[in-house]
């Protein structure tokens, strides 16, 4: 078996987590490659534990040579439908295995339907599964498999302030789009200006800050607001720090269950999402955070402690469904059904 996907990096990045969960259970390697900031290829830590990253050109290039190995399986990691890796899959007559971390459309099932010899499609919610059967994919191929969390569950501890909330946001991306209104980052600052009992923090991933920043010092919101850039040790930190994880869209981008709320509802954090999520049902139903329409003016933020109790506890009850161990058992079983 071989796991491939357009880029990884370990530890940091949720949909390498998945691969990684998925070779450490199967003993395949994952062939890959770089993308994110000062990444390095070829790193002698990755190649011992059967993970090959390579810089864009080479990545193709060796994928390409592996084709011809014995391995008959491939499991895929797709965002978009890969035109090109399905006709390389096709020619070679391999085995294939998709796991799509998007909510489906019509024609990426049109593109799985044209793979020759497809085994399995994962996707990350029970909605996702009925879309792509109304798409026409065999019901059969289909299953769930709930996003893990990359880091450990454990209930929150944190003593709640109503007077002092600390708010988490983890999901910084200012490369693509009109992040800044689309994430919803424009709506947090709005929030904080209404709510003075709010702190925001975020994490980032790129140091394309100086327009945010310029926004946090007109609202005068600089004591409320951190940008951090930490080092993966720090993450859980972070996010033990907080009191919700937020992530409220205004905009839909790609991914429908964001990886940073799984990973705070993990911790016991309630979360504030949109509705433009398809998670944002899940965390209705099961009363697990705060649920906003997009394009709406800012809320009066007036939860108390006996509320947050709650909103807690369910958090963290949820989270089991999103343990990596949950994850790989539904893959490797699937395996060996169809192996």
């Amino acid at each position: 078996m071989i796991v491939v996907n357009d880029f990884f990096k370990r530890y940091k990045e949720a949909v390498s987590n998945q691969m990684e969960l998925v070779k450490n259970g199967y003993d395949c390697k994952i062939i890959t490659a770089t993308r994110f900031m000062k990444q390095k290829a070829n790193q002698q830590e990755d190649r011992k534990d059967n993970i090959f990253i390579y810089n864009p050109f080479f990545y193709h290039i060796v994928l390409f040579f592996n084709m011809f190995s014995k391995d008959k399986d491939v499991h895929i990691f797709e965002e978009e439908p890969q035109f090109e890796k399905r006709f390389l899959f096709n020619t070679f007559n391999k085995n294939v295995y998709v796991s799509m971390y998007r909510e489906p459309f019509e024609k990426y099932a049109e593109h799985l339907k044209k793979y020759k010899n497809l085994k399995a499609v994962y996707v990350e919610m029970e909605k996702h599964k009925k879309e792509l059967i109304d798409f026409g994919i065999d019901k059969k191929l289909v299953h769930v498999t709930y996003t893990p969390a990359k880091i450990e569950r454990h209930k929150n501890t944190k003593k709640y302030d109503p007077k002092h909330v600390n708010l988490l946001f983890a999901s910084w991306n200012n490369k693509e789009g009109n992040p800044l209104l689309e994430r919803g980052l424009i709506y947090l600052l709005e929030l904080l200006e209404l709510n003075k009992n709010l702190y925001l923090t975020i994490l980032l991933r790129d140091n394309d800050t100086k327009e945010y920043l310029e926004m946090i010092h007109n609202k005068k919101l600089d004591k409320r607001v951190k940008l951090l850039d930490i080092k993966e040790e720090e993450l859980v930190r972070e996010f033990d720090n907080s009191d919700f994880v937020v992530f409220p869209i205004q905009k839909k981008i790609t991914k429908d269950i964001p990886n940073s709320l799984i990973d705070g509802i993990s911790r016991g954090k309630p979360v504030l999402l949109s509705t433009i999520f398809g998670l944002a049902e899940t965390i209705k139903e099961n009363n697990a955070g705060i649920v906003i329409e997009p394009n709406t003016k800012p809320f009066k933020f007036n939860i108390d402690e006996k509320e947050y109790k709650k909103l807690s506890n369910n958090a963290y009850n949820l989270s089991e469904r999103y343990v990596g161990k949950n994850y790989q058992k539904v893959i490797l079983d699937n395996y060996k059904k169809v192996r």
